[in-house]
């Protein structure tokens, strides 16, 4: 039925709705059931049909339309989208003797019981978040940091299997997987090739690529596929993650449909050999399994680490490995100077990806393995990621390389190299005099997980060192689009936008910029730390260099080490150089934390606490609890703690060390007392 008949309004109104909905029927039908009830001839006059009354009748419209699939312009940038909950890695095991430990962790603090559980296939891929308001695709934001996503929402709606629009009133967030089949990559790749492009290495590179598109028009043309697998928030959330992947079936949201739900470790064990029996005859790749607590008010209860659910594990199948030839061994600087030496592969296939080089770790570990070029060896990726060799397979007797040993100059810049005794690591002597640890160091600072510099990848970072335009991270910020679209293959487009994203970096919170300036040892976590204790760049800037170790160890989370690797980079006068730069740059004028924000009352206000043994709760919801009051939690016993608080079965060492510190030592009870009757004055002054 056509419009510019004698139709009602009403008639013409229903039979748009009944168009969309028909639509979107097959669609689900097609991509997510792989079971269509039309021909492509019949679909596309559902369609035709559906851009005919919206020509004719613009007023009818809906943002949800299958229409709207791609009608957004090119975009400029990405808009950063902090989400509400944080999107968590998940920690990984590789074994079953892992697995069990990991249920007998979850055992301990659920009284003893075992949960049941969900099993579910690890798809690889790129994950994302979707926002629904009132049935609307409204959002989809990347995993970014876990905090700060990146809006995707025009390259998502193109995805056919994906309804824009589903019949719930209320406002809901998924979470969940873009992946392309292999068979799919197969034939990008073949396009890509006929129009000279590079090839992608794997389905997930062209997932996350092809997400990263800034014109939905070309986000279209790739076989994007989603899966969601996590219900993150709604109004009446279900008890468990099993109802809740069952409630978005019911919305017509494509799941992958192969959860097990388990009653028992046996059962647990079970499913996992089963998925990695049928990894090879899905369509699509899965590199593992996700073990899963099924009742969210158990998953609750056992709460986060700073980077992991306690409630979930990730079991990594058993890497691929694959038989060539090393060709050679080379070496490489890293940004603190450790030389690593690299093995020349002849190329070979390996986990959907072409492998010519793989890590040998050092010096030690090729003489252990006695691995010299000419050998034929097996090469596999750790955690499906890095190449590295892991064993020789043949020592050919003829043509045999000579036994390796690391150069005593450096291979970048030709000065000394030393090897500290009892390290196993060489290191080149010239610091940031360097050039490859400079390239390295810089390329560090651009990564994701630090300053997130957009288009600044090695190939460009080589130019800007060797050409002298940058001498250390600080002077990214002074680059001018004339400078840098004097480099090879930079016009003018490329070079306005490389320094559009180092200018937009210029926002990056605290933790973010000291995890890129690559203090030894500090990383995201403890970067994070150092924020919540600093504030800000120029508070740390003034730390005094000759401070002890023991005074920055009271930093929570921040052990001896770490401690001690800070104090040693603040007396670094050209780390600190660096720092000053980017003070004058006025960058990192933002912080993670906000020390205001920070519980300053309550009843346990100026005391810190450390709890330690078996006790009725978890031992996150006495921290909760302690932190809530206004006290301070300490991972350990340490100068400054106040108060152990003692469970069961608590080791005599940490008893003895409480003592020696002047630590109060109390039980749950006093620690109740004390947070409803607020006494915490007779502790430890």
């Amino acid at each position: 039925m056509l419009p510019g008949m004698d139709d009602t309004i009403e008639t013409l109104k229903a039979r748009y709705a009944e168009l969309i909905a028909e639509i979107r029927r097959h669609d689900y039908l097609y991509y997510v059931e792989d079971a269509p009830e039309i021909s492509d001839r019949a679909y596309d006059r559902l369609f035709q049909e559906l851009k005919q009354i919206e020509a004719h009748h613009p007023a009818l419209k809906r943002s949800d339309s299958p229409t709207e699939r791609i009608g957004a312009p090119p975009k400029d940038g990405f808009v950063r989208v902090r989400r509400a909950q944080r999107m968590y890695s998940l920690d990984n095991t590789y074994n079953e003797d892992e697995i069990n430990e990991f249920m007998a962790r979850i055992r301990t603090n659920t009284s003893g019981k075992d949960p049941a559980y969900v099993v579910e296939p690890k798809l690889d891929g790129a994950s994302i978040e979707l926002t629904y308001q009132q049935g609307q695709l409204v959002l989809a934001a990347t995993r970014g940091d876990g905090a700060v996503g990146e809006d995707v929402t025009a390259g998502i709606r193109t995805i056919r299997s994906l309804p824009l629009g589903i019949d719930e009133v209320d406002d809901i967030i998924v979470r969940g997987e873009v992946f392309i089949n292999r068979a799919d990559l197969q034939a990008v790749n073949q396009e890509r090739a006929a129009d000279g492009a590079a090839l992608f290495a794997n389905p997930r590179n062209a997932a996350s690529g092809s997400l990263r598109l800034l014109d939905p028009s070309a986000t279209a043309r790739r076989p994007l596929r989603i899966f969601l697998y996590e219900l993150v928030q709604a109004p009446s959330l279900p008890l468990t993650h099993w109802a809740c992947l069952k409630r978005l079936r019911d919305l017509g949201l494509p799941t992958h449909r192969l959860e097990r739900r388990c009653e028992t470790p046996g059962e647990v064990m079970t499913a996992i050999r089963s998925f990695s029996a049928m990894r090879q005859d899905l369509p699509y790749d899965v590199d593992g399994v996700v073990i899963k607590v099924d009742a969210l008010d158990v998953r609750h209860q056992l709460g986060h680490t700073a980077r992991f659910p306690r409630w979930a594990v990730a079991y990594k199948f058993e890497s691929e490995r694959a038989q060539t030839l090393v060709l050679g061994i080379t070496v490489q600087v890293g940004r603190t100077g450790t030389l690593t030496p690299v093995a020349e592969l002849k190329p070979v296939e390996l986990a959907g990806t072409t492998v010519s080089r793989a890590s040998l770790h050092n010096e030690d570990e090729i003489k252990s393995r006695d691995i010299r070029v000419g050998d034929t060896v097996f090469v596999e990726k750790a955690g499906d990621i890095i190449p590295q060799v892991v064993g020789v397979i043949a020592a050919e007797t003829e043509n045999r390389g000579d036994p390796f040993s690391m150069p005593r100059v450096c291979p970048v810049c030709g000065a000394p190299t030393s090897r500290r005794e009892g390290q196993a690591r060489w290191q080149c002597t010239n610091q940031l005099a360097c050039p490859g640890q400079l390239k390295a160091s810089i390329t560090h600072f651009a990564r994701r997980a630090a300053m997130d510099i957009e288009h600044l990848g090695p190939a460009i970072v080589n130019q800007l060192v060797d050409k002298g335009l940058v001498k250390d991270p600080a002077d990214l910020f002074t680059l001018t689009v004339d400078a840098v679209a004097g480099l090879d293959r930079m016009a003018e487009k490329s070079a306005t936008n490389l320094i559009d994203a180092i200018q937009a970096s210029r926002s990056r919170t605290l933790d973010r910029v000291l995890n890129g300036l690559g203090i030894p040892l500090v990383g995201e976590v403890a970067a994070k730390k150092l924020a919540k204790r600093y504030g800000s760049l120029a508070e740390f800037a003034t730390q005094e260099p000759d401070v002890e170790c023991d005074e920055l160890a009271d930093i929570e989370g921040i052990g001896p080490k770490i401690a001690c690797s800070v104090r040693d980079t603040l007396a670094d006068t050209r780390f600190m150089a660096v720092v000053h730069k980017l003070l004058d740059l006025n960058i990192a004028t933002v912080t993670s934390y906000d020390p205001r924000e920070m519980q300053q009352t309550g009843p346990l206000a100026g005391a810190s606490f450390c709890v330690t043994g078996k006790l009725s709760q978890p031992r996150q919801a006495f921290h909760d609890a302690i932190r809530a009051a206004g006290g301070d939690v300490h991972t350990t016993v340490k100068k400054g703690t106040h108060y152990l608080v003692v469970g069961d079965a608590v080791g005599k060492a940490k008893i003895e060390r409480a003592k020696k510190m002047g630590t109060k030592i109390i039980d749950e009870r006093e620690l109740a007392d004390l947070i409803n009757e607020g006494g915490t004055r007779d502790s430890q002054g």
